[in-house]
């Protein structure tokens, strides 16, 4: 039996509140990191320099949001014909004050 609509009997977790598997796998997983630190630092000192930055960029994934890519059209709409009234010693001028 699938999800049926106007279902009242189960009505699932609110949006927005979090798994409570998912809370106790993150706080265990912490609890490891931060009960190996000293491990995980000789672990890393004694690879070599090109397999420890490896580890250290694929770690990363854990602690650092990924980014998404995002195109973007910029154009410049801005008219700067008053800029040639100036001399070039004016110009000067207002660029070093």
């Amino acid at each position: 039996m699938g999800f049926e609509l106007n279902n009242k009997i189960g009505k699932g977790r609110r949006p927005g509140s979090l798994n409570k598997n998912t809370i106790s796998i993150k706080e265990n997983f912490q609890k490891l990191i931060e009960n190996n630190l000293e491990q995980l630092d000789n672990d890393l000192k004694a690879l070599s320099p090109r397999d420890r930055i490896k580890a250290i960029i694929e770690m990363t994934k854990f602690v650092v949001p990924t980014l998404k890519q995002v195109e973007a059209d910029v154009t410049n709409k801005t008219d700067l014909t008053w800029l040639d009234n100036f001399s070039e010693e004016q110009l000067e001028k207002l660029l070093n004050n």
